[in-house]
Formats: structure tokens, sequence, C-alpha cells
């Protein structure tokens, strides 16, 4: 199964060789369990400058940079896209967002998730705050596809929390990969990060890959009624850090503070 948008095959590459997910599970006590080894690295990846240009949007002007990422030679390849303000190449302590799409929040505007929610904070915080760089990556629904997830959507309407939907499908629990941001960093000669993230696993696969995380930075949103069991999923089985007295958001785009109803390990309802 392939997650890549863009194929293009050389002359004579067979059409049916498509990289495999690399799967990263999680026990029953929320720990990660790799199959094939430590850590997402992978062979043959490569990661292509193609363009730049300043793009004007609600939050403000950002650089926008556009990639081409490969790990089986060419074959297949995905576009990652990188949202930056300021300067930071050369710089330590950057502001880094490694943010995967979510068509379901960000285009339709879906309640499920914290996605959307995630994307525009850390928009502001690197506008607020720059040199700031957001990593875009085409790894929709934890890198299974936008396909797939609708169909473990289906099995949540059923019971299933997001981590078993996956499992009953015969998926991972979280099948991305981060070569692309080790080598999108390198090409901007960023030699540290602080990482927005609540996600330990991803500093822990960056720092395996070589990229220099020297801090976190929360990236919380409000729960409600249709993502509280989500969040209460990625914290409880995937240890996703869901506390800390930060900025929230309702999704009416104001602020809250998190005595006016954010998320907590109290919350552990569907």
């Amino acid at each position: 199964m392939a997650t890549a948008v863009q194929i293009r095959l050389r002359n004579g590459e067979d059409p049916r060789r498509l990289p495999s997910l690399r799967r990263a599970d999680y026990d029953d006590n929320g720990a990660q369990v790799e199959e094939n080894g430590s850590a997402i690295t992978e062979s043959y990846d490569k990661t292509l400058f193609v363009a730049e240009t300043l793009l004007p949007t609600r939050t403000g002007r950002f650089r926008l940079r556009g990639y081409r990422h490969s790990v089986d030679g060419g074959l297949t390849y995905t576009e990652p896209s990188c949202i930056m303000t300021g300067n930071p190449e050369g710089c330590e302590q950057v502001a880094v967002r490694v943010h995967d799409a979510c068509f379901t929040s960000e285009v339709l505007g879906s309640l499920k998730c914290d996605c959307a929610e995630q994307l525009q904070l850390a928009m502001d915080y690197i506008q607020e705050q720059p040199p700031g760089i957001i990593i875009y990556l085409q790894q929709e629904g934890r890198g299974i596809g936008l396909a797939n997830k609708i169909a473990a959507y289906a099995l949540q309407e059923q019971g299933y929390d997001t981590v078993d939907a996956n499992r009953a499908l015969g998926l991972p629990d979280d099948c991305r990969e981060y070569t692309s941001v080790r080598n999108i960093l390198k090409d901007l000669g960023v030699k540290s990060i602080r990482l927005m993230t609540n996600n330990p696993r991803k500093m822990t696969v960056l720092r395996q890959l070589g990229v220099k995380v020297t801090a976190r930075i929360p990236c919380l949103v409000q729960a409600q009624d249709f993502n509280r069991g989500y969040l209460a999923t990625k914290q409880s089985r995937m240890q996703h850090v869901m506390d800390g007295s930060y900025c929230y958001w309702n999704h009416d785009g104001e602020p809250l503070t998190p005595s006016a109803g954010a998320f907590s390990s109290a919350d552990n309802t569907d």
C-alpha cells in the first residue's frame, strides 16, 4: 500500500512495486513497538528543493518552499512543503512544527480531531515569534491514507477508538516517516529545533534521525464533544502529553485558558 500522491515510473519498472508501510504500533501500556528494527530510517531517501514563493494568508505572510521526497530511489515521491517566517537558515533553537496533512479537518472543517487547530496555533506562533518553520507532510491519517482513514472513522462510529480501528483494519497505529524532515532541516542549515508537539514519539524519531531537538513547545487545543474521546485515546494509549498551562482554542477561533474547560486527564470519556 502506498501513501505517495504522485507516481513516476522509470522505464522497465513494475507499477506494482510500491513502498510498504513501516509499522509503529503501541503495546497495551502505550509503549511504542517498532517492526523491522529501530526508528524510522529508510534507504535511498532523497529530498529535493523545487521552489520558494512568498504567500499572503489571513495569518500573515509566509515563505513557502516546495520539495519532492522519495525513499525508493524515485519510483514514488511525496511533496512536503515548508512554511516559514523570518530567516531560520543557519539558526539554532528554531521553533518547528512537523504537521501531517488532515483533509477532513483542514479542508472540510471536521470536529473529530485537533489537527486544523494545531496547524493554526503553529502558524500564529511562528508569525508572532520568528523565525519559525512548519514542515507539512502528506501523511493523512498517521500515514494510512485518506480512504483508510475514512474506513477507520466508520469503525469509530461503532465504538472503536482511533488505535483499535486501525488494528481492526489490519493497519499500523502509526506509519509516518520523517526522513524528509531531517533532509529539509539540513537543506536550510538549521542547527537545532524546539519542536511544537504533544507527541513524544515524534521527538524520539527525529532525534534518532540525527535532528537536534532541544525542547518541546506544547500545541494544545480545546476538547469538545466530537474530539474528546480521540484526545483521551492519544493521551492514554499513545502517550501524548496533554497537560500544561498553555494557550487553548475553541472551534470559533477564540482563545481559552485551561480553566475554561481545556482537556485534562479527567476527560477520559467518549
